[in-house]
């Protein structure tokens, strides 16, 4: 399909594992990309990918995610991005189920939210060199570790037991933990696993969203605003208590060899 279209043609295919064409589906693969004479411009945002696989396949195949992932950001040459736990909403049915996904990222603060092809136009808030937050996958290209301080601090700050590296050409992709954190409230809403690569790489995070949801209609949960602002400094804590945060981990699983790719840095 896409080699019959003309470079200033839009770009955007979503595929989907659902039954019905309102499905939310385990399985999805969307891309969304920009015309021609707006990449040109450079003041646009950028193109995106989004995509997931199920749960349990995830687990039956501990490194799988990672060589997606990292596969995907070394073919693209990516400027920036993460993974980890997400709810996949109905592409057609985003805007109704939106409070559902606000109420359960109150719940669990390891999971992602927001449409990447909404914020990827944003460029008045930095997307375009700024990461929207941490996950357990996390891509940043070389100009942004180096504003985050290089690859020896970030070595340094995010120790090799819990924390792996790899390269992917443009840029390193950073591995938190041997598997995503869901982060319940309840139990443990700021994990160390996460802390302390928000914290390590808050220089580059973008200063604000603005929204993640749209507008409240009546008065029903959402992620615009302050709870969106809330949402984006979630891991955020006070730098006098870095170290108890590391002092933290040593009680979160470590990386194996059956959880990390060979290729680490």
């Amino acid at each position: 399909m896409i080699s019959q279209m003309d470079e200033n043609d839009h770009v955007g295919f979503t595929y989907l594992g659902g039954q019905k064409p309102h499905d939310a589906s385990p399985w999805m693969f969307w891309v969304s990309g920009l015309r021609g004479w707006e990449a040109k411009l450079g003041s646009r945002g950028l193109d995106t990918l989004e995509f997931s696989i199920p749960v349990a396949l995830s687990e039956a195949n501990p490194i799988i995610f990672q060589q997606l992932f990292c596969d995907f950001v070394r073919l693209l040459k990516a400027e920036h991005g993460h993974g980890g736990y997400a709810f996949n909403l109905s592409p057609v049915r985003e805007e109704p189920n939106e409070s559902s996904e606000a109420v359960m990222v109150s719940k669990m603060a390891g999971l992602d939210t927001g449409k990447a092809g909404i914020i990827s136009r944003r460029s008045r808030i930095g997307i375009t060199d700024h990461i929207k937050t941490v996950g357990w996958l996390t891509a940043i290209n070389y100009d942004m570790l180096a504003k985050a301080g290089g690859l020896s601090v970030l070595q340094s700050a995010l120790p090799m037991d819990w924390f792996a590296m790899y390269d992917y050409g443009k840029g390193v992709v950073i591995q938190c933990g041997p598997r995503p954190e869901l982060a319940p409230t309840e139990h443990d809403a700021k994990p160390s696993i996460y802390v302390l690569p928000n914290m390590a790489l808050r220089k580059i995070r973008i200063a604000e969203l603005g929204s993640l949801h749209q507008g409240s209609a009546d008065g029903e949960p959402r992620l615009h605003g302050a709870p969106a602002e809330r949402w984006l400094t979630r891991f955020d804590i006070p730098e006098e208590e870095l170290l108890a945060y590391r002092a933290k981990l040593l009680k979160e699983p470590k990386l194996t060899a059956e959880t990390t790719l060979p290729d680490v840095l």
